[in-house]
């Protein structure tokens, strides 16, 4: 059974650093036709880009349509899945779209070959992407990892930093491999090592007859490598140019991760609704570890702390997978989430009411 829509995150490659210039050349394109604030100025209706299929991950946008979050603030949403054509970042930078929901490093990344983009809200404090093993072949940490076969998509870029950490030559001590949308590779031994997040592809391979003791699952927070994780964010000249429907967009999709908090099953609907291809009982599962990754902490949902922030810079700045100094001052559009927050008095942005399903597996 596919478990999702076919295609591949794609490896950062040669190709792929040629894609990221076209992500600058085109945001420059974009940025001048958009020129003046007459240019930029809402009429009300917007497109926010998902970085990928359409999947309990951003269950937060797909309740705020259905529930008239939106719409009550008087904003027109079209949700536009993303895939491996295509690019949030890109999309946003380029003004096409004027929001974004994907995982934070890609922002950086993104910005680096030089679109403006600001986080509206950090849904996710740290990235829930791990390096999965089989126990047997003990593979417990970077110092085990030369000579091995390792799955990659563009959105690895803490794999890129361990590796560089621990001077782990990329393009010879290691054999990067282009990893599939599935786990076909992983379990097929075409891979030692598979990139997965922990709300989806570590599922997969649960879901294929692995039993959890026979992996090893890294978390790059203990290699002090781990940077922010799922994240809202937009076109950073638009949302100059329109406060307060940033802020109300803000307040509105924040609003629907609440929801997903407290109504994990009906946000399962809402996704599966939107056209997911995904098998419902595993979304269930996918919902469940999503939300336990997002209200994992004690901070008010959507919080961006500057450490966290310092840290992600530093680690994809002293690892080489960024050129620049990210530029935290402008990235973090924290007035935004402060006025987004001011218009949710009536919630609980925290993790007190938060509690697991129990006995759901993928």
């Amino acid at each position: 059974m596919s478990l999702l829509s076919p295609g591949s995150r794609a490896s950062r490659s040669g190709r792929a650093k040629l894609a990221a210039a076209a992500v600058a050349a085109i945001s420059a394109l974009g940025l001048t036709a958009c020129g003046s604030d007459s240019d930029t100025a809402s009429d009300g209706s917007v497109e926010v880009v998902l970085g990928w299929v359409i999947q309990p991950e951003f269950a937060s946008v797909y309740a705020a349509d259905a529930l008239g979050y939106y719409s009550d603030a008087g904003i027109d949403v079209t949700i536009r899945p993303g895939g491996p054509e295509v690019n949030a970042e890109q999309l946003v930078g380029a003004g096409s779209a004027q929001y974004g929901i994907d995982n934070g490093s890609n922002v950086f990344l993104s910005n680096d070959v030089g679109t403006d983009l600001v986080t509206l809200a950090q849904l996710e404090q740290e990235t829930s992407l791990r390096l999965v093993s089989m126990a047997e072949d003990g593979l417990e940490g970077p110092e085990t990892w030369e000579g091995q076969r390792i799955g990659v998509w563009s959105s690895a870029n803490s794999l890129y930093a361990s590796l560089a950490k621990h001077g782990i030559d990329q393009n010879t001590d290691v054999t990067l491999v282009e990893q599939g949308f599935d786990m076909s590779q992983f379990l097929n031994g075409e891979i030692d090592m598979a990139s997965a997040y922990s709300y989806n592809e570590v599922g997969q391979i649960l879901q294929a007859g692995v039993a959890p003791e026979d992996l090893t699952i890294y978390d790059y927070a203990d290699d002090d490598t781990a940077t922010v994780g799922l994240q809202l964010f937009g076109n950073g000249e638009y949302v100059a140019a329109n406060p307060d429907e940033a802020a109300a967009f803000t307040a509105a999709t924040i609003r629907g991760q609440v929801y997903c908090r407290d109504n994990p099953d009906e946000c399962v609907q809402f996704v599966a609704d939107a056209g997911a291809s995904i098998d419902p009982e595993f979304m269930r599962w996918q919902m469940n570890e999503v939300n336990t990754s997002v209200w994992s902490t004690d901070v008010p949902i959507g919080t961006m702390d500057r450490d966290l922030y310092q840290q992600t810079a530093d680690v994809l700045t002293e690892t080489g997978v960024v050129e620049n100094d990210p530029d935290l001052d402008a990235m973090m559009g924290t007035e935004i989430y402060d006025a987004a927050v001011a218009q949710l008095t009536d919630v609980d942005l925290t993790n007190a009411q938060f509690a697991p399903m129990e006995n759901v597996a993928p």
